[in-house]
């Protein structure tokens, strides 16, 4: 069998390394591209198979895959489904697009199926939800997952999101759609943001979605501001209750996957972990979330794509590292890194 160069993970903490893994034979109804960025985008369709009806061989594409290590991102060729793709719209920059799958499908999935907001795809002319002035907190909007939920809010006209960034973020989070942001290092943010949501006489029941996945630096403020029966959140996993820092390297990792359990939330207060790779349960969102919403909205210019940074180095196992010690580090904030596979 033919092979090609993969990045592989040996162990927790240690270094990463270069291995030939095997290029499996296509099935029916996959696609083979030549990864040109990750982290979630192959670009360049290599092979396909004969029945596919939607691509062709040279077509430009990106996507997000999860099923097994034939579509793990870092490696020269990877192989999946046609429906983890989309067609990459033209003038928009490969780069650019590759901060998309993910992170795109994540934030709509999240909206859609956790939190029972209403996404109708297409989305029907003079389309004003029930719900459209419902409080919807996203914490951490300047996130590359939350930047993307605050858009696709602003796009299905919701009226009231309300979000949490650090201060250089404000301007971009309200340019997305947000009528509130905030500060989550202020000492007064779960204050501030319990004062808009309270403003009425009878506060409904509000919406939250925490992008930052951790125990005291989300969970425990929100769980002290969605108090209102009826109330959902829903948060990213793995759930991060301690983690080693540049301040203190000896802190153990300590995650979570059970939000009911890390804070004492309110009675009548329904409460989700995301998990995305599960949003092919829905069968719509199968078939349409990346090949036809994701594309469409992006190519139509709804959706911005997230800033990037580019991790440079000599080798795909330069890069790869770089791009791990960076991400292990926390020093970028409102951006995506991106690494170069086949340059």
């Amino acid at each position: 069998m033919a092979t090609h160069p993969a990045v592989i993970a040996t162990g927790l903490k240690q270094p990463l390394t270069v291995a030939q893994v095997p290029t499996p034979p296509i099935q029916q109804g996959e696609v083979r591209v030549r990864v040109e960025w990750v982290p979630s985008a192959p670009l360049d369709v290599f092979q396909v198979d004969a029945g596919l009806m939607h691509y062709k061989v040279s077509d430009q594409v990106f996507g997000f895959f999860f099923h097994n290590e034939k579509e793990r991102a870092q490696q020269i060729y990877v192989t999946a489904p046609e429906h983890l793709f989309a067609r990459a719209p033209t003038g928009v920059p490969l780069a650019s697009a590759a901060t998309l799958p993910n992170n795109f499908c994540t934030a709509f999935f999240t909206l859609s199926e956790k939190l029972g907001v209403e996404l109708p795809w297409p989305r029907p002319e003079g389309f004003a939800s029930k719900n459209q002035d419902i409080p919807i907190i996203i914490w951490g909007a300047s996130s590359s997952v939350g930047q993307y939920a605050v858009q696709i809010l602003k796009y299905w006209g919701y009226t009231n999101v309300i979000g949490t960034a650090s201060a250089k973020h404000h301007g971009k989070v309200k340019s997305y759609g947000a009528n509130h942001v905030f500060d989550y290092r202020d000492s007064a943010v779960v204050h501030s943001i319990s004062e808009i949501i309270n403003a009425k006489s009878t506060p409904n029941s509000i919406r939250v979605f925490d992008c930052v996945d951790s125990k005291f630096g989300s969970l425990l403020p929100i769980s002290m501001i969605a108090t209102q029966p009826g109330s959902i959140v829903a948060a990213l996993l793995p759930v991060i209750i301690s983690a080693p820092s540049a301040q203190n390297s000896e802190t153990p990792l300590q995650l979570t996957f059970d939000v009911s359990k890390e804070a004492a939330w309110a009675p009548e207060i329904e409460t989700h972990r995301v998990a995305t790779y599960t949003y092919e349960a829905n069968a719509f969102l199968k078939n349409n979330l990346q090949p036809v919403i994701m594309s469409t909205l992006l190519a139509q210019g709804i959706i911005e794509p997230n800033k990037q940074q580019v991790v440079e180095g000599k080798a795909l196992l330069d890069r790869a590292q770089k791009a791990l010690n960076i991400m292990r580090s926390g020093a970028v904030s409102g951006e995506a890194r991106l690494e170069g596979v086949d340059r």
